[in-house]
Formats: structure tokens, C-alpha cells, sequence
């Protein structure tokens, strides 16, 4: 079953033209899709961009993260195991060279709060690798290093 996605990205120059080549030029980038809020984005600071916009850096990492948190919310509610609360530091680390660069890994860090025992969290977590599709169309690892917590745990 195949299924389908569409956006919409927009660059804008906002740079000004005096009959001199324009060397610089803007990194932001919006997107939209009918429905939803529009998004700006920038290219990641070490790249000229405005560091209080979302990369693509980040807005690949945070689908994976996303995507895993929902394969595992899928199999904990399949095997009845009851989840109050979920929070993921992520982190990614980039190689740059060249000109060219590429993500050689990316690393979940999910706090899982709820009763069940750590050990059925850890084995949840390792079968929502199998139903993660953006883990399944990168070409890097991605590491998942779990925690668990009682529900009296605070994680904010």
C-alpha cells in the first residue's frame, strides 16, 4: 500500500540588487501544507543560517525521533502496557567536508514514565525499530538509549 505526502517550499530573495552580483543571500525556506501551520526554516548556524529557525538538521532528526515514539506507543498499546508520559533528547552528529557533508548517526534518548518493568520498556523499544519507517530510509545507525521512570518521577 503506497502512501502519498505534498508540501510546498518557498524561497524568497530578499536581497537587494544594484546591478552588482549578490554574493549573499537568504537562508530561510517556507513550507506549508494545506492545513497545517506554515513552517520557516534556515539552514543550521555553522552554515549561515539564523539558529532560532528549525535545519534540516533538526527537522530530520525530530522525524525520527517522532517516528520512533509513535512505533513505540503503537506496540506499548498493542501489548497493553500503559505509558504517562514520553520525553526524547535527541542528538545527531554531522561529517562536513568538501563542500559535502552527510549524518553519520543519530541518537534517541527516550524517558519512558510508567509502571511496567524496565526490561518489557527496553524489549517495546527494540521492536519499534522494526516499524519506524524513517529509520528504515536513512543510511546511518540510529542508537536508542532508554530510560524508564515510576509515574511519581517528574522528567521536565
Amino acid at each position: 500500500m503506497r502512501h502519498n505526502f505534498e508540501l510546498n517550499l518557498r524561497w524568497r530573495n530578499t536581497q537587494e540588487f544594484d546591478g552588482d552580483l549578490v554574493r549573499d543571500y537568504s537562508h530561510e525556506g517556507y513550507v506549508s501544507i494545506p492545513g497545517h501551520g506554515s513552517l520557516v526554516t534556515s539552514a543550521a548556524e555553522a552554515f549561515g543560517g539564523d539558529p532560532n529557525l528549525w535545519n534540516p538538521e533538526e527537522l530530520l532528526m525530530s522525524a525520527i525521533s517522532q517516528c520512533h515514539l509513535l512505533s513505540f506507543m503503537f506496540v506499548a498499546n498493542r501489548d497493553g502496557v500503559e505509558v504517562f508520559d514520553y520525553l526524547d533528547d535527541v542528538s545527531g552528529e554531522m561529517e562536513y567536508h568538501g563542500g559535502s557533508g552527510a549524518m553519520q548517526s543519530v541518537t534517541l534518548r527516550p524517558t519512558v514514565v510508567t509502571n511496567a518493568d524496565p526490561a518489557e520498556i527496553e524489549r517495546l523499544h527494540e521492536e519499534a525499530k522494526s516499524f519506524c519507517v524513517m529509520r528504515s530510509s536513512v543510511n546511518f545507525p540510529i542508537h536508542v538509549e532508554v530510560s524508564v521512570r515510576a509515574p511519581d518521577a517528574n522528567i521536565d
